[in-house]
């Protein structure tokens, strides 16, 4: 059982079930055909490193980091990692247009963002461009 009084935010709440539960699979994706699972500890691992490279990045406590990703396990690892950092999470549909996205980004002041493509990129980098720098 969880003791979510002693808890301080979702990510401790997170890391301390990962501990507990290292090698049981956590989440799954489908990969050419194939059910793959992703364990507790690995998920952690990849979670670790992705906030440590927001940090690395200039990414502070408070920043909005936008998330356009499809409905996949890297969504879930990469809205842990922002949240690990101190940051905010940006979700953006990836059927949005440039246009869209550039609202998104200037209205949220998003400080960087995760997309999941080169194709996504080509429609977010225009954006991120004529947005203001907060």
């Amino acid at each position: 059982m969880i003791d979510y009084d002693s808890l301080r935010n979702l990510p401790e709440a997170f890391f301390d079930e990962a501990r507990k539960r290292a090698a049981e699979p956590f989440l799954w994706s489908k990969t050419t055909g194939d059910w793959q699972s992703i364990d507790w500890g690995e998920t952690a691992a990849r979670v670790s490193d992705l906030s440590r490279g927001l940090r690395e990045l200039g990414v502070a406590t408070g920043d909005r980091v936008a998330i356009v990703l499809e409905n996949r396990p890297e969504w879930f690892i990469a809205d842990l990692a922002i949240m690990a950092a101190g940051a905010i999470s940006v979700p953006a549909y990836t059927t949005n247009t440039a246009e869209d996205f550039f609202h998104i980004l200037a209205d949220s002041g998003a400080k960087l963002a995760i997309v999941s493509s080169a194709d996504l990129a080509e429609r977010v980098v225009p954006a991120a461009v004529r947005a203001p720098e907060t």
